[in-house]
């Protein structure tokens, strides 16, 4: 009897320890079982609201992974992401979150501290897939890698889990669910590879990977936020899907030129990371990958490269991708001449010969890639971490020394609005914005109590550097030795070599706002701000005829069609005005004080923060009425960009506008119901016209506007309305 006591007692313990093994006393699910199919199977993709559902599953049968919310999309969805590691790590997230930051910001910390804290703290890793949504194994290969390394036991991962933090992260939750709803109902019919007809993010759709130095939407400031206010991680990850063919992922290191306002750390490890996953791939079997051409590093508008400025290690691949998740066979025939022979290259020494590509074969791709990463933060995890503080403390010992040793913002600009903007999205994106209490000298001009000082004695100021300098594109023809990789390098005649992106974008000419550069130390008293208001919102003098608003602040215009809303009057001088011993520009915005409530206006200007001229006099000037206009903005089947990024412009500043589609041109009597018509940007006028061919996508969606729908536009303007062309949609 005693000796089935102890049996019975030894039982119990071993369920117990294997229920803890487990996290919570359930068996992980597989993503099978809750998505219905394996993960990267033919003709199936799981949208995130499916990969959530199996998300908080993992949370509730394991303790190595955590789920955070952080706001909501541009479609209303809750962006939730994953944090993976050790059961132990997860128990300290804050210890090792401080422990970062603290590395990263360096302030008051000395060179041993942080070598302590390099060997106390663990690699935070940054990983996210599918922020293109279209290109569809990365987002699938979050699901399967959160699984792996929940369940796995080998030693490697073990390692792995215990020295490295895993912020795992969906960026387009809309767009995978768009792109999966879309696929479905065509799969099995001619339309299974056509694109969607709309963008895959509701406003930006390829161009989200555009927005990074300036965060224009809300899943930018999301990820913006995750990576420089609460985690700053060492490396970043951001997986794409679209190699040059017939490669099957493109890795770093990246082709020329390379941005000159990052530390040479971040590009030495950078293409460590690349040669680490080279050298995965090959060593797995998984041939194609290739490197050092195509992608460069000059442009900061990327998920990646706006971090390489702020000290971390920013990885970006490119897998290869047929359409959605439909495979496909290729064959030599199917390759241009110049890669038929396989002739392998330093940068290309396993060259892939063809065959079956399925999504599975792209998941395992992206899988191998980020295992590599993290193989990579274990490895290297005091280095790296200890790397993050030198890197800040070498740019705040530069610029000490050499300058712009500081950017100086007046209060007085011509649109305080938007330099408000331009200067608050500064500090979101990490960086420290002070205000001056004392007036001082700088250069030899002299700044007013309130100014604005960006000093670059921080350790993000390569970031300031980056974006509020004019750019000077590198003329490649001048040095082949740095990128051509060949004995002799060859000179090229004829023009500069172009970039594979942007070559300028200087924020401050983008946003119209004077910024000067400090040749000289700014020696002033001054504070840090959490927000900036160059203009505090008031109305200033009496009110009995008109409200006065100057149309050079942006403000301006959601202020007009607000006071239009609440049935104001609003008008626009022709001439200059006097009054209040001030004058005023032609251009003035004019509201009558009979015409809007007091109240309003007040509100009005303290919301926008606007200043209003009430004046008691009429300013007998000739005026041209403003009056809401019906806008109509055409939304063509061939979705792009321009599009979805005017429409973000319109509701920024709340012009009311309707969609118009190409059945709507067809039908005519366009003067019923629009004042005005958009056309935005295409790839050329006959796109509008045409549309997509008969046969390439569901009947709904193809066809333009037709010539119909031409001389339905002509006969609009003729009837008095007007049509608003931008660039490429016109000829």
């Amino acid at each position: 009897m005693k000796s089935l006591k102890n049996m019975k007692l030894l039982f119990f313990i071993v369920i117990i320890m294997t229920f803890s093994f487990l996290g919570f006393g359930q068996s992980v699910p597989e993503p099978e079982e809750v998505l219905g199919f394996k993960v990267g199977a033919d003709y199936h993709l799981a949208t995130y609201t499916q990969a959530i559902e199996y998300f908080k599953k993992l949370e509730k049968s394991s303790s190595r992974i955590k789920l955070f919310k952080e706001g909501k999309t541009s479609m209303g969805q809750t962006l939730t992401y994953a944090v993976i590691s050790s059961e132990e790590n997860l128990g300290n997230l804050e210890k090792y979150k401080k422990i970062m930051k603290r590395l990263s910001l360096v302030k008051d910390l000395s060179e041993a501290e942080a070598s302590r804290l390099s060997k106390e703290g663990k690699a935070i890793v940054y990983i996210d897939g599918g922020l293109h949504a279209n290109e569809c194994a990365p987002p699938q290969h979050n699901i399967q890698l959160a699984y792996d390394l929940v369940t796995a036991k080998d030693a490697k991962t073990l390692r792995i889990l215990n020295d490295v933090i895993l912020v795992l992260v969906f960026p387009n939750p809309d767009g995978m669910n768009l792109v999966a709803e879309w696929y479905h109902p065509n799969v099995g019919t001619p339309f299974e590879a056509s694109p969607m007809p709309w963008l895959y993010h509701i406003y930006a759709g390829h161009d989200n990977n555009r927005d990074s130095y300036i965060a224009n939407l809300i899943e930018t400031q999301h990820l913006t936020r995750l990576v420089n206010k609460e985690w700053y991680p060492v490396i970043l990850y951001n997986h794409h899907q679209k190699a040059p063919f017939p490669t099957r992922i493109w890795i770093p290191p990246n082709s020329e030129p390379t941005n000159p306002n990052v530390h040479p750390l971040i590009v030495r490890w950078k293409n460590l990371v690349g040669s680490a996953m080279g050298a995965a791939f090959d060593g797995e079997g998984k041939e194609g990958a290739i490197s050092r051409f195509w992608i460069d590093t000059w442009y900061p508008g990327y998920v990646t490269e706006v971090v390489d400025s702020h000290n971390i290690i920013s990885v970006l691949t490119e897998t290869a991708l047929y359409h959605y998740a439909t495979p496909y066979f290729y064959t030599l025939s199917d390759y241009s001449t110049q890669y038929r022979d396989l002739t392998m290259s330093a940068f290309y020494p396993n060259p892939w010969k063809g065959g079956w590509w399925r999504l599975k074969d792209a998941v395992d791709y992206c899988l191998t890639a980020s295992r590599s990463v993290l193989d990579v933060a274990s490895k290297y995890r005091e280095e790296l971490l200890f790397n993050k503080y030198k890197m800040g403390k070498d740019v705040i010992n530069r610029f000490s020394k050499e300058p712009p040793h500081a950017w100086i913002i007046p209060v007085n600009q011509r649109d305080p609005g938007t330099a408000s903007f331009l200067l608050n999205r500064m500090i979101l994106l990490g960086v420290d914005v002070y205000r001056s209490g004392e007036s001082f000298t700088c250069d030899g001009i002299k700044y007013p109590v309130g100014t604005y000082v960006i000093p670059m004695t921080q350790p993000f100021a390569l970031f300031i550097k980056n974006v509020f300098e004019e750019q000077n594109y590198p003329d490649l023809r001048k040095y082949p030795d740095l990128w051509q990789g060949l004995p002799a390098p060859e000179k090229f005649e004829g023009a500069p070599l172009e970039s594979f992106d942007m070559m300028g974008w200087t924020l401050p000419y983008q946003f119209g706002v004077k910024v000067y550069s400090a040749n000289s130390l700014v020696i002033a008293k001054m504070t840090k701000v959490k927000d900036v208001k160059l203009q505090k919102g008031s109305i200033v003098g009496k009110s009995g005829h008109s409200y006065l608003i100057s149309h050079e602040d942006n403000n301006s215009f959601t202020a007009t069609n607000r006071i239009h809303k609440q049935g104001g009057k609003v008008f626009w001088a022709k001439g200059s005005i006097s009054a209040n011993d001030t004058r005023f520009p032609e251009g003035t915005i004019i509201v009558p004080s009979a015409s809007i409530k007091g109240s309003f206006m007040e509100k009005l200007a303290k919301d926008l923060d606007l200043k209003i001229t009430g004046i008691s006099r009429d300013p007998k000037v000739k005026t041209l009425s403003l009056k809401p206009v019906r806008l109509g903005m055409y939304k063509s089947w061939l979705a792009n960009a321009d599009e979805g990024w005017t429409r973000l412009i319109l509701e920024k500043y709340e012009f009311p506008y309707s969609s118009i589609h190409d059945a709507d041109i067809r039908a005519g009597n366009l003067n019923a119901n629009y004042d005005a018509i958009i056309m935005p940007d295409t790839n050329t006028p006959e796109a509008v016209i045409n549309g997509y061919a008969k046969g390439t996508m569901p009947p709904k969606y193809v066809g333009g506007i037709t010539p119909g729908g031409v001389r339905n536009l002509k006969l609009y303007v003729e009837n008095g309305g007007t049509l608003i062309f931008m660039n490429a949609s016109c000829n």
